[in-house]
């Protein structure tokens, strides 16, 4: 008995000099039993906000290079020209919210906004150089078709931008 009086002293000692640093189960002994489910609830909380976004769901910093446009009404597909010089690419920056557009011959910017909550994405102000060359309608389709964008999805390495034109756009994940 003796003992425990001993060691109890000693505990109330720790508590006055404030040695929860030091040892952390005496933090823990001093919590009121029904103030732990608060606390456990709190930490679970902290946890699930501060979830990271998977880096490979993400729209920005990506470059995205064009495989594919779906005609909105008939689902057909028209894959890109494999003989074309330059493959048709988009990028959007996580900055300033501008996105960079690189044709068969052309090239420009635009601005743009997204929801990654609701998957919206809005693009505006979208200006291109105008150099005519052999597969130019092409430039044509993906440049009015993402002035008309209101959805978008990344799953893994394709991304889609669903158009309220004639062609929705489907976009393959490039280099950075």
């Amino acid at each position: 008995m003796r003992m425990v009086r001993s060691s109890k002293l000693k505990l109330r000692k720790l508590k006055n000099n404030a040695s929860f640093a030091v040892f952390p189960h005496l933090f823990l002994k001093s919590i009121p039993m029904k103030k732990i489910p608060i606390i456990t609830l709190v930490f679970l909380l902290l946890a699930f906000a501060c979830k990271k976004e998977n880096p490979q769901d993400t729209l920005v910093k990506t470059k995205w290079i064009l495989s594919y446009i779906q005609d909105t009404r008939t689902n057909d597909t028209i894959h890109y020209p494999t003989d074309a010089g330059r493959k048709m690419s988009i990028t959007f920056t996580d900055s300033l919210s501008i996105m960079y557009f690189t044709g068969v011959c052309n090239g420009g910017q635009g601005r743009y906004s997204y929801s990654s909550i609701s998957k919206s994405i809005s693009i505006s102000d979208l200006a291109t150089t105008q150099i005519g060359c052999k597969y130019q309608e092409w430039e044509g389709y993906v440049g009015g078709n993402l002035m008309d964008a209101y959805r978008y999805e990344v799953s893994g390495n394709t991304l889609v931008i669903y158009s309220r034109g004639k062609y929705d756009l489907y976009f393959e994940r490039g280099q950075r």
